[in-house]
């Protein structure tokens, strides 16, 4: 699977776990802060880190040339996250993720084009309340370094054909976890073998990288 070029603006400490998180996956990182000390602190961890005021707009167009990714951790306002997004945009980023910083900041940055608004802090919340109400559960499992879980809309020649008939594991070495189907809001963990697809499902995949992308 090729590496993708993922630029991460705010080194908070969301930020600059996620920089060193990615450099162990050997993704190509471009991270960026104002601050010179928070750059220092993850330059051995990444290919590229610089310290810049976001402000400068005509830089950081230049900076983000070429980046096919945009994480913005910043999280003491949502005017940065908007700013960036409007830039990203206009550069033809193709993946744009943005910290949360409530409701209307986030409908904001959904009309703009942001890919996904996140927030770390409601994350570890879910997280934490489903460990203190359900014992032993887990939100993810042991993998190795090349294999994933993926969500994808149904491939397109799966359509009209049932599981049993694609032979999802023999044919291409990936495990079907789950189906997502329009109008149903619970994911089904164990649907027949001939139940057919159809094109607005979507599916959870379980397999190697390279098996993965190639569908």
């Amino acid at each position: 699977m090729k590496n993708k070029r993922i630029a991460v603006i705010g080194l908070g400490q969301f930020g600059s776990s996620l920089v060193r998180d990615l450099a162990h996956r050997k993704v190509e990182v471009l991270a960026i802060d104002k601050d010179s000390r928070k750059i220092q602190d993850v330059s051995e961890y990444c290919d590229d880190a610089m310290t810049l005021d976001i402000l400068d707009e005509e830089a950081v167009r230049d900076r983000l040339e070429g980046v096919e990714v945009l994480v913005v951790c910043i999280g003491e306002t949502p005017l940065p996250g908007i700013l960036l997004t409007t830039i990203a945009k206009e550069l033809g980023i193709q993946e744009i993720f943005v910290r949360s910083h409530g409701d209307t900041a986030s409908n904001i940055l959904e009309k703009l084009g942001a890919t996904e608004i996140f927030s770390p802090e409601q994350k570890a919340a879910e997280h934490m309340a489903l460990r203190l109400t359900v014992p032993h559960s887990v939100d993810s499992v042991p993998l190795a370094a090349d294999q994933a879980i993926v969500k994808i809309a149904v491939p397109e020649h799966w359509v009209g054909r049932s599981i049993a008939e694609i032979g999802i594991r023999q044919n291409h070495v990936v495990n079907l976890i789950c189906v997502c189907r329009e109008g149903q809001s619970v994911a089904d963990f164990s649907p027949s073998l001939e139940m057919p697809f159809k094109a607005s499902d979507q599916v959870y995949l379980l397999g190697s990288k390279d098996r993965l992308e190639e569908l």
